[in-house]
């Protein structure tokens, strides 16, 4: 089941490459129990939903972490979305 994140539009554009690495990861200290590798992580800033990355490995880096490569980033057509903490599971 996909996941979505919100976060500032600077963490956003680190995480999307703007440093020149290919690899990202995201700490979640609760990770979600029903997410796998190729699903997808949505990110939301300025209380809209943007895009998103497939993940590509869970807790490569610790127990908590979801990881993407910058390559899997699709923009979307922004979906209005009130700001939150940590992460929700994405309804259809």
């Amino acid at each position: 089941m996909d996941i979505i994140i919100y976060t500032k539009p600077e963490i956003l554009k680190h995480k999307q490459g703007e440093d020149g690495y290919e690899e990202y990861y995201w700490y979640l200290p609760n990770p979600p129990k029903n997410f796998k590798e190729g699903e997808r992580i949505f990110f939301a800033v300025n209380k809209q939903m943007v895009g998103s990355f497939e993940c590509n490995s869970l807790n490569s880096c610790s127990e908590e972490t979801i990881c993407w490569n910058i390559n899997t980033w699709k923009d979307i057509e922004p979906i209005p979305c009130k700001p939150f903490q940590g992460f929700k599971y994405k309804r259809e």
